[in-house]
């Protein structure tokens, strides 16, 4: 834990120091998901929102097939040799019906606008039986990404939170769906992206805290959200 502690306070160096960091909360992810019974060794798995690749790489290494995806180019997945498809979460995914046994993606529910038609487009390209991991840090978490760039204001609400950022930053934020230009961000909730799961066709079967002795998430109410730096969701396809 306290190396990666040190690994997140020296994120924001650089590429190569994020992905460092990013790469740490990976094996954790895979040695988590394989003491719940999903071993990537064989699994074909896609990871949404790949960004600078510190999750792609570690995942690359270890699944039976893998492809990053991302709206964004970047070079580092052809200078590392892992597969990469570009397009946008928001619209239908240029990826075959039933091709996948898991989906991989952390931090990206939290900047869709509306995240009911990516989770659909999870489900369509799951095999029957394949899993969906997804994981985000809730915006009112009192630890670590809690709020985002926005912390410690946004417990004040948006307009206030946004008064107080900009003063002290000397930006010009007019909404959290613009913070970013070309995404955003919507406070969300342990309770209720685990509904959107739930409202998206998915069985959710499993929720804890990452990299965590201690299951916050399954905290009661608003405590879950305050006490957890990073929820995790395992959830399966419907059957209809």
């Amino acid at each position: 834990m306290f190396q990666f502690l040190r690994l997140a306070m020296n994120r924001g160096r650089s590429d190569g120091d994020y992905r460092a960091m990013q790469e740490q909360i990976a094996r954790s992810t895979v040695a988590e998901l394989k003491s719940r019974g999903i071993d990537f060794a064989d699994k074909d798995v896609v990871e949404l929102a790949a960004g600078l690749g510190g999750y792609s790489r570690v995942y690359a290494e270890r699944a039976k097939t893998f492809i990053a995806t991302d709206q964004r180019a970047n070079p580092f997945f052809a200078e590392q040799g892992i597969a990469f498809v570009r397009f946008d979460v928001t619209k239908p995914f240029p990826l075959a019906t039933d091709s996948v046994d898991l989906i991989c993606t952390s931090s990206l529910i939290e900047h869709i606008e509306a995240p009911k038609s990516c989770l659909a487009e999870c489900r369509r390209i799951l095999r029957p039986g394949g899993t969906l991991y997804l994981s985000f840090p809730p915006f009112y978490s009192l630890l670590m990404v809690g709020g985002h760039g926005f912390k410690p204001f946004h417990f004040l609400g948006e307009k206030l939170c946004l008064k107080l950022h900009n003063a002290w930053r000397g930006v010009a934020v007019e909404s959290y769906a613009t913070a970013w230009g070309d995404y955003g961000l919507y406070p969300l909730t342990v309770a209720g992206v685990a509904r959107l799961i739930r409202e998206s066709g998915f069985d959710l079967y499993e929720q804890y805290t990452r990299m965590s002795p201690v299951n916050t998430a399954r905290l009661p109410g608003f405590l879950a959200d305050l006490a957890t730096w990073h929820v995790c969701y395992l959830a399966r396809p419907r059957a209809d």
